[in-house]
């Protein structure tokens, strides 16, 4: 009787959904309740695998050596310092064209190149290929990498710089309508700051903690299935190996770190949650009446009034979310826990399990924004023929390089589906790993993890469910 109910929910549920980057209503080939159902049932089964393999899944190594040309150690050096002045130039270029430019986004191609390009592009090709950002950053000829600062990195400061630049960065993208002037201020300010924190404690310890960019690119790199590798004769080759399994060697040493994934989690999904008719009614239509007394009228009806005030609860939904999310996780590590009568100090189990959640961070992060790449991204090809938006065509394209491509958006949606499946299911095997040491017993360690597979299933359901609902449009 129960399966029969819950069929019908499923098959009764809106096979039409509106694609998250585009907004276009989609006819699916089948009900998204079934997609969802159907990633659930993977996941779960994909748990039940990695229970019945036991250590066996654990000792597995999987790395291929590409049959590509080797580069040498010169051209390798070569390259990288090409692509720091590249990327210097181009964000130098992006200041100039916001600050002396057209303020209209579409038009000046700093708003196009920092956001999608860099920012975006940046992010997927640590994904592909490693941490590029780590040879190839902009700081290589403002200072030498050898810099050793005039004071020691503080312990307590920890990633706390990359952490406020990150949550700065993405409150301004979400909320402040952003212009080519306010992003090249930005470009200074973010400039000016990461230069200080390099000049005061030194260009590495910098890079690895204090510095937005390098932390963000290197926790997609954790996840790259390719990889640069050094031989005995000194020359550079491609290795491949299972995406995500790097990350089984990841610890989170201090709790910006810790907040750090958790934010990039959160916000990622809030982003997602904010456009969905659901979110704007919660607020907008106020189904409580709780507006409507404190204002004396239904919000709707003095919009610029309640605007401001709606604004600063967006703002503080999008600072709190990571602390939801950190207070789910301990609860369930905590059941976790308790199921199997352990005693290790959640701090432990918290440092030992986060990364479990990167993979679900990224395939987020990613199938949240990659469509962006095609819809906006592909406009540069036209912004190079007019990059202060001034009417230039120096190329001959300024116009017809503008024009996006629009791939079909089942195929989207169904991509956005197998790689969300994919990063929970890559969570759920790093977190049988960490297990399986912490435990030592099989036994143990799937009689642990039971409530991380509760809550991974859950993570999977309201992503999927959020990329199905309608826009708020």
């Amino acid at each position: 009787m129960i399966a029969r109910w819950f069929t019908a929910v499923l098959l009764a549920a809106p096979g039409s959904v509106w694609a998250h980057a585009f907004g276009e209503p989609v006819q699916l080939p089948m009900p998204y309740g079934l997609y969802i159902a159907g990633s659930v049932l993977a996941l779960v089964l994909s748990f039940l695998l990695l229970a019945l393999a036991g250590r066996y899944s654990s000792n597995r190594q999987f790395k291929v050596q590409l049959a590509l040309m080797a580069w040498p150690a010169k051209w390798v050096h070569a390259a990288r310092a090409a692509g720091s002045l590249f990327w210097l130039s181009a964000l130098a270029f992006c200041i100039v064209t916001g600050l002396v430019g057209s303020n209209d986004s579409h038009r000046n191609i700093n708003m196009t190149f920092f956001w999608i390009l860099f920012v975006l592009g940046g992010s997927y090709a640590a994904l592909l290929i490693g941490d590029w950002y780590k040879y190839q950053h902009p700081w290589r000829f403002l200072l030498s990498a050898r810099w050793k600062g005039f004071y020691n990195y503080p312990k307590w400061l920890g990633h706390w710089p990359a952490l406020v630049q990150l949550v700065t960065l993405v409150s301004i993208e979400l909320f402040f309508h952003s212009t080519p002037r306010k992003l090249a201020l930005l470009l200074i300010a973010f400039g000016a700051f990461n230069y200080a924190g390099m000049l005061l404690w030194g260009t590495r310890r910098w890079l690895q903690r204090g510095e937005l960019f390098a932390v963000l690119f290197r926790l997609f790199a954790a996840c790259a299935p390719l990889r640069r590798t050094r031989g005995t004769d000194g020359k550079y080759r491609w290795r491949f190996t299972l995406p995500f399994s790097d990350l089984r060697h990841a610890r989170l040493w201090h709790p910006a770190q810790c907040l750090f994934v958790l934010f990039l989690l959160s916000s990622t999904a809030y982003d997602g949650l904010r456009e969905t008719a659901v979110y704007f009614n919660v607020f907008w239509q106020d189904p409580l009446g709780l507006l409507t007394a404190a204002f004396g009228d239904h919000p709707m009806k003095i919009y610029p009034t309640v605007r401001p005030w709606f604004v600063a609860w967006e703002i503080t939904l999008l600072l709190v979310s990571p602390l939801f999310y950190l207070l789910l996780f301990i609860a369930f590590l905590t059941l976790g826990r308790v199921l199997t009568g352990g005693q290790q100090p959640i701090g432990l189990l918290l440092r030992r399990y986060l990364p479990s959640l990167v993979p679900i961070a990224v395939v987020y992060y990613f199938t949240h924004y990659y469509t962006l790449l095609f819809s906006q991204g592909l406009k540069i090809r036209g912004l190079v023929s007019d990059p202060f938006g001034w009417g230039w065509n120096i190329f001959g394209n300024a116009i017809t390089g503008r024009l996006p491509w629009l791939p079909d958006m089942a195929n989207i949606w169904t991509s956005q589906v197998v790689l969300i499946l994919a990063g929970h299911v890559a969570a759920v095997w790093l977190a049988h790993q960490q297990a399986l040491q912490l435990e030592h017993s099989n036994r143990r360690a799937t009689l642990s993890q039971l409530p991380m597979l509760v809550l991974m299933v859950v993570f999977t359901s309201v992503g999927l469910w959020i990329l199905a609902q309608p826009l708020q449009g």
